[in-house]
């Protein structure tokens, strides 16, 4: 065996190690090959000889030696079975087309690869990174070799820092109880006194409940849940409302659910600002919207706090319709009452379910109707979901004088009910007198005026749907006919015992101009038999006397009137009948 050689930079070996030979092997051909591979590098060489190396050219014993490490110099990092298998056929294969003559019948060829598998058995495994050079290493191989210095984690704290781990493990174990008793508040809503009247006397579903039903059998991602702790105006769980993303039918949603059994579901400061992060997450990621609704509107003590700035409630109402107009779809559920700007959340949105007997959607409440006009009526007459859902009827009503606007607003919505086959209610208080023009631009305008109040008379006379007339105040002049009077034909007139019917009103017939004869002086007292006339026969009571209406009625009972005759109306849909052009003669 030579020694190592010395490569250009004067370094022994150079990495390499030469191995030269004189003639061909001979003999058993396995152990030609064992004994070959056998021979152990010379010291210093620091590797193995590599194919094509100059020492090696012209020897064969050398290139047998070479082939081997040049096959194996970058690949017997993971000796596994099929690694090996692959190499052994590979080896085979280069010695039967070097050395033909070794080689010249199967039981050669399975001593050879038996030869090579013992040999690769007993070599593998005592090679070393460092016995190969940089550049014929792998990354992954080279890198292996370190990952074994490093220290295997058994999970034992070292005796040093036992403290710190224990303080620390004190300190999880006090917020993982704080969480516990926060969640555990937060899902009791406003207490069990406040459940109890929600379940037992209201008969409804907790909102943790109706979430359960509507929501798919998976865990839903709840938004929020610790707002409204530790706040200046006291303790709100959940802020009074839930918040957060589940699935409907396979499809992800935002969801927004007021908790009743927290003071009615009023809605405070924190959750208007809760309500909008939701929104905000909906419209960031258009997701489709439902909200359940059970609320009593605002807190009015703090409503300075949640009503008058851009951030505060009307921001809920305004990004509605924004995400209408993002055609980003809002479904609205009414479980319980929803009164004066909690019954604004459901009018928006694009779909709105009311549970029968038990949602209302209202304005004011019944209490506030009785200080208002004395009228007993229940909730659900009201507001409930009957009354939303089958009394679908046009209103028109007005307060005084037809102006040019108005009588052109008027005509317009005339119009619509009619092509959509809605029933109108005309709830008429005409102005007793117009003012005179007294300029040229008066002048003007009170000509508009005249032209669109014609044309809501036509409109009001072609509208092809029931119409239904409830004086409730003044019925004076030629815009009584603009709110459908006794000449323009509706289907039911009625009036309120104070309504008053006639061309002029009493108290300003002293501002007409009257028409009398030149030798004919009047005095105040023509003057003052006119008024008490007209008076006498301006009141309800003289017009219902001539059947010039249907009826008086009183406030409190025009409700049910109304309901009524539209009910009797609705009739004549099922009683359509083909023209006849001749009467029923009897035989």
């Amino acid at each position: 065996m030579a020694p190592p050689s010395e490569d250009p930079a004067g370094r022994p070996g150079g990495g390499i190690l030469a191995v030269t030979g004189v003639g061909r092997p001979r003999g058993d051909p396995g152990a030609v090959l064992s004994g070959l591979l056998a021979q152990p590098p010379a010291p210093g060489a620091g590797g193995v000889a590599l194919w094509g190396s100059r020492a090696c050219r012209g020897s064969s014993l050398g290139r047998l030696r070479a082939m081997w490490n040049n096959i194996t110099v970058c690949s017997l990092w993971r000796p596994s079975p099929s690694f090996m298998s692959s190499r052994i056929q590979t080896l085979t294969r280069l010695f039967i087309r070097n050395y033909k003559d070794f080689c010249k019948d199967r039981q050669t060829i399975w001593t050879l690869q038996n030869s090579l598998c013992q040999v690769m058995k007993k070599t593998v495994p005592t090679l070393k990174c460092n016995m190969f050079p940089r550049c014929f290493v792998s990354n992954k191989a080279r890198y292996g070799q370190y990952t074994k210095t490093f220290p295997v984690l058994d999970g034992s704290i070292p005796s040093v820092c036992e403290h710190v781990f224990e303080e620390n493990l004190r300190n999880s174990e006090a917020c993982i109880q704080r969480y516990s008793e926060l969640l555990c508040k937060v899902s009791k809503g406003g207490g069990e006194n406040a459940i109890l009247r929600h379940t037992q006397r209201n008969k409804k579903l907790l909102v943790r409940e109706r979430l359960r039903m509507l929501l798919d059998d998976e865990t839903f991602l709840e938004l929020s849940p610790f707002a409204g702790f530790d706040l200046p105006y006291g303790d709100v769980p959940a802020a009074g409302c839930l918040t957060g993303i589940g699935k409907i039918c396979g499809i992800w949603c935002v969801f927004i659910a007021n908790d009743a059994t927290i003071k009615g579901g009023t809605i405070y400061p924190i959750s208007v600002k809760k309500q909008l992060r939701a929104q905000q997450i909906a419209i960031q990621n258009r997701l489709l919207s439902v909200y359940l609704v059970d609320s009593g509107g605002a807190f009015l003590p703090l409503q300075a706090e949640l009503f008058p700035d851009e951030s505060h409630g009307g921001r809920i109402f305004y990004n509605e319709a924004i995400m209408s107009a993002m055609k980003i779809p809002q479904v609205a559920v009414v479980c319980g009452s929803c009164t004066a700007g909690g019954a604004y959340l459901p009018t928006m949105a694009e779909e709105t379910v009311i549970i029968d007997k038990i949602g209302t959607m209202f304005l004011a409440g019944p209490p506030l109707v009785k200080a208002a006009t004395g009228e007993d009526i229940s909730s659900e007459d009201l507001g409930g979901a009957r009354m939303h859902s089958k009394h679908l009827v046009g209103i028109v009503a007005n307060n005084g004088e037809l102006t040019h606007d108005a009588s052109l607003k008027g005509s317009h919505f005339v119009q619509l009910c009619s092509q959509r086959c809605v029933p109108i209610l005309f709830l008429q208080n005409t102005a007793p007198h117009a003012p005179e023009p007294t300029s040229l631009s008066q002048a003007e305008d009170h000509t508009n005026r005249l032209k669109a109040q014609a044309s809501m008379m036509a409109a009001v006379a072609c509208a092809g749907v029931p119409k239904i007339t409830l004086v409730i105040g003044g019925c004076y002049g030629n815009e009584s006919y603009a709110m459908c009077g006794r000449s323009f034909d509706p289907n039911f007139l009625f009036l309120w015992p104070n309504a008053r019917v006639a061309l002029v009103d009493s108290r300003h017939i002293s501002t007409f101009p009257q028409a009398r004869d030149d030798d004919c002086i009047g005095d105040d007292s023509e003057l003052k038999h006119l008024k008490e006339k007209l008076d006498e026969e301006s009141s309800a009571f003289h017009s219902s006397a001539r059947l010039w209406d249907d009826g008086i009625i009183l406030p409190q009972n025009s409700r049910k009137v109304i309901a009524q005759c539209l009910t009797i109306m609705k009739q004549q849909k099922y009683q359509i009948a083909s023209l006849q052009r001749y009467p029923v003669i009897r035989l």
